[in-house]
Parts: C-alpha cells; structure tokens; sequence
C-alpha cells in the first residue's frame, strides 16, 4: 500500500491501469475509460511531471460493481477521495464533436484519450488561470501539432467548440499563448 500525498507521476498512472486491469478481470468486466486533461499529458507528453487526478468517463458498466474495483484500487494505492473525476463531463456537454483514440489495452480495460486537436481545444476552453496548467499545455500541443498562426488555432478549435463559448478570457488565452509561442496573433 502507498501513502499517495504527491501527485500521480506517469510510472504511478501505469501501475493504477494495471491494477484496475487486474481487478476488473477477477471480476470478470469489461471497460472502457476515456482520460482527459492532466493524466493525459503525463502519460502521453511527458511535459507534465504529475498529475493530482485521473480526468476521465466510463463506458457503460455495472456501477456497483465498478464503484468498489475503483474504491479497492484507490485504497490499494492511498489515493484521496476524488482520484477519479467525472467533473469532465460538463465541458464535454460543450464540444461539437469528439474525437477518442486507443491510448492502451489491457485485457479488460481499454483507455481512450483524445486526439490531440480536441485536447487543445479542450484547454484552450477552459483557459484557467495558473496553477492549473492549460496555458503549458496548450502551448505543447501547439507546438506538437505545428500550429504557428492563429487562424490556423481557431479553425482547430471551431472544429471541437463553439465559436460562441470562446469569450474574452479565451480571447486572451489566445493572444498570451501566441506571445509566449513568439507568434504575432
């Protein structure tokens, strides 16, 4: 058992995966998880050292069963209460489209993410301010998605999200991540 103060470093998210694997066999299930935000850059970009939750929705399952896998593993690995958050679910309420990709397969848990354009989009609507990390963020993904003008971020971004929820604060966000990128927009 670990005590989990610290955040979830991408070594730690893995042996999380694993175990939720190997407990959802013994209980014979299947699932589906789609991870969002923070895990996701941990484990993919490797640009984020930890994250403090696992941003993420579930297929269909038993939720009976499923709540106590899920309160075993937490137990297992001395994670607080809320170390799965569904809070994603209302800015996905938002999105136009979505667009999941494999990320992993276990034999009984699969693990989807976005692709990288809607991530982006995803970050760009929430635009947060420090020390939530959508700024960083965004400004890898720009740069791993080879996005140098603002045009080409918007048509990006109009793909996933309403033109109309991107305000002024998302206006900014836009404005600051060109300057730190070293973009005139």
């Amino acid at each position: 058992m670990f005590d989990r103060t610290s955040p979830l470093d991408r070594t730690t998210l893995l042996e999380i995966f694993d175990y939720l694997n190997e407990r959802l066999k013994e209980n014979q299930l299947q699932l589906e998880m789609t991870v969002y935000g923070g895990s996701i850059m941990t484990m993919v970009y490797d640009n984020r050292p930890a994250t403090k939750d696992i941003d993420c929705i579930f297929s269909e399952a038993n939720n009976k069963l499923l709540n106590n896998v899920l309160e075993l593993t937490g137990r297992a690995f001395g994670l607080p209460a809320g170390w799965i958050n569904d809070d994603i679910k209302e800015p996905l309420s938002a999105l136009l489209r979505e667009d999941k990709e494999v990320h992993s397969c276990y034999s009984n848990l699969t693990i989807l993410r976005p692709r990288a354009e809607q991530l982006l989009a995803m970050k760009i609507l929430a635009a947060r301010p420090e020390p939530a990390k959508d700024f960083v963020d965004a400004s890898l993904l720009c740069k791993d998605l080879g996005i140098t003008s603002r045009e080409l971020l918007l048509k990006t971004i109009r793909v996933y999200v309403p033109v109309t929820l991107l305000g002024e604060r998302q206006l900014n966000f836009i404005r600051y991540l060109g300057e730190d990128l070293g973009y005139d927009w």
